[in-house]
């Protein structure tokens, strides 16, 4: 009897033991750690709230836009298995937050502001998930300007990342959309329709320009209003290390920017010599910004986003940004390629995005912003028009085009699914927001910088 009952624990135990192994590879940290974010200097209102089962109650002294629970998770046995997640409810509105699977510990749990938020029930219902009675904390945000529709500036590294990052953001208020780059680099993607390599990268680049500059057109934004600046792929950390060095395009040899910039249609393109340089860069990004006046510029996190030119881009915009000797305004940060895993944001298109895992106080902001999305769906369509973000077209033979099924079945069933459809067609746009005042302090650059929020197992 006691064998069998051995037998029995072992058969539960050792299944959830290596599943447990596997989640670390899959997502790079502990996932029983807590989540730590310091909302100390972040001017957030922060209050005390009772639990139970799993109904809260808010009173707020102010009027707020961004919200969070602070609550203590655990996955039940099922979580290990499948996602675990959290339907919150107040009134009529129902939103969806999905975690790690295995996950224990404290996380942030996302709440929607009513219009009037003096007084508002939420109810919380866990779905392969514990969420015990207990004393837990709301952290509620207020970001002033935001209803006086500000002017925003999307810094885009690549075509594609505006619309990843901000379109529902963008399609709301008075933007123009910034490109830095051609985004010429990367897979082969056409080579069933272009043999010779050169020149596919060429046509790939031009095609992904006339994408930055016309798929805003679907968020509202102006002709006039979206530019791309031409510089070449995979090149603006090079850029930044070799200020009076020019570079080429490491995919197509072109050196003159003009070879991509001259398909902008705006006037407010700014005119170059072709140089793809530092000084250049900058150049550009200051016409642009005096031009424009944005009280918003959105753009990487640097110490978030892995990807080297997204780093350098913001940058530059802070460079810029000092020179300019700017402080009334803010950059709204946002990370594409996040270092800890590119997995995240959990769960499914629909779905809530969560700010991202700092488990040691690391990250730093002023404030943090979570946009509601009018017409999620939307967004899908921005994405589809994105010739990058779309299956490449090997869909044009059999072969390919079974292959581009089993792949997509597999990454559903395994959920390995890290397309940017999943990803970033979410419920809400977060950024955490730093005022332009702030870049002024060497600790706060340096954060921006080298914030390690997670480190990987």
């Amino acid at each position: 009897m006691l064998k069998k009952s051995l037998i029995a624990l072992l058969s539960i135990l050792i299944p959830v033991i290596v599943v447990y192994f596997l989640l670390g590879s899959k997502y790079n940290y502990d996932v029983i750690r807590d989540y730590r974010y310091d909302f100390q200097n972040s001017g957030a209102e922060t209050t005390a709230v009772k639990v139970q089962q799993g109904i809260f109650e808010i009173k707020s002294i102010k009027n707020w836009d961004t919200g969070f629970i602070k609550l203590k998770i655990a996955a039940t046995p099922t979580g290990y298995f499948a996602e675990p997640y959290v339907e919150i409810i107040s009134g009529r509105h129902r939103s969806v937050l999905s975690f790690e699977r295995g996950v224990r510990g404290e996380r942030y749990i996302n709440l929607s502001p009513k219009k009037k938020p003096e007084r508002q029930t939420f109810q919380l219902i866990p779905h392969h998930l514990s969420i015990k009675n207990q004393q837990a904390s709301v952290i509620l945000f207020n970001n002033p300007g935001m209803r006086n529709h500000p002017r925003v500036l999307v810094i885009a590294p690549h075509p594609d990342d505006a619309e990843i990052a901000a379109f529902g953001l963008y399609s709301s208020f008075d933007s123009l959309i910034l490109t830095i780059t051609a985004g010429e680099a990367g897979d082969y993607t056409y080579d069933e329709i272009f043999s010779n390599v050169n020149r596919h990268f060429k046509i790939k680049g031009r095609l992904r320009v006339w994408n930055s500059i016309t798929v805003p057109m679907l968020g509202g934004v102006k002709p006039e209003h979206a530019i791309n600046l031409g510089y070449f792929d995979t090149t603006l950390e090079q850029m930044s290390e070799s200020r009076d060095k020019s570079v080429h395009s490491l995919y197509t040899g072109i050196k003159n920017v003009n070879y991509f910039r001259r398909q902008n249609i705006s006037s407010l393109t700014p005119v170059t010599r072709g140089k793809a340089d530092w000084q250049s860069l900058t150049a550009d990004l200051k016409q642009i910004i005096l031009t424009f006046k944005p009280d918003i510029i959105v753009t990487p996190y640097p110490a978030l986003d892995s990807h080297p030119d997204h780093k350098a881009s913001t940058a530059a915009v802070i460079e810029v940004i000092k020179t300019l000797n700017m402080r009334g305004g803010r950059l709204f940060l946002y990370a594409n390629h996040l270092s800890a895993n590119n997995y995240f944001p959990y769960g499914e298109r629909g779905e809530l995005a969560p700010p991202p895992p700092d488990l040691n106080k690391s990250i730093y902001f002023d404030s943090i912003y979570s946009f509601t999305l009018p017409h999620p769906k939307r967004k899908i369509l921005a994405l589809e028009a994105m010739n990058d973000l779309r299956p490449d077209t090997s869909w044009l033979n059999i072969s390919g085009a079974f292959k581009i099924f089993t792949d997509t079945l597999t990454n559903k069933l395994l959920l390995r699914d890290t397309t940017y459809f999943r990803r970033a067609v979410r419920a809400n746009e977060l950024f955490l927001v730093v005022n332009f005042s702030s870049l002024y302090n060497t600790k706060t650059l340096n954060a921006l910088n080298s914030a390690t929020p997670v480190k990987k197992r």
